[in-house]
């Protein structure tokens, strides 16, 4: 057997996810909360909001299994979240509190 990664579809709060989440794109991440850059992916806070990174999105996936592998080892408890679900949701909410 063979340790792969699949995807699970959970309920999250939004809100909850982007206090926690880091985004990383091809060289750098950014904080989803309070838009701090250049973060890399061994950050465990926020140095900015002080956030503590739950969860982790990358902007193009296929780039990046092989550190996907790499940190599930060394942080067990990071959550990695699909960044193209992430961004519409994010969206969605976004759309609803102009509407109110």
């Amino acid at each position: 057997m063979s340790d792969r990664f699949l995807r699970i579809y959970k309920k999250f709060y939004v809100d909850e996810v982007k206090s926690h989440l880091l985004t990383y794109g091809a060289l750098s991440g950014t904080c989803a909360n309070c838009k701090k850059m250049d973060l890399k992916l061994d950050v465990l806070r926020c140095p900015s909001c002080s956030n503590e990174f739950k969860y982790i999105a990358f902007v193009n996936i296929r780039d990046h299994l092989p550190k996907m592998q790499r940190i599930s080892q060394e942080r067990p408890q990071v959550i990695f979240v699909d960044y193209e679900d992430f961004k519409r949701l994010e969206g969605e909410e976004k759309a609803k509190d102009i509407l109110r």
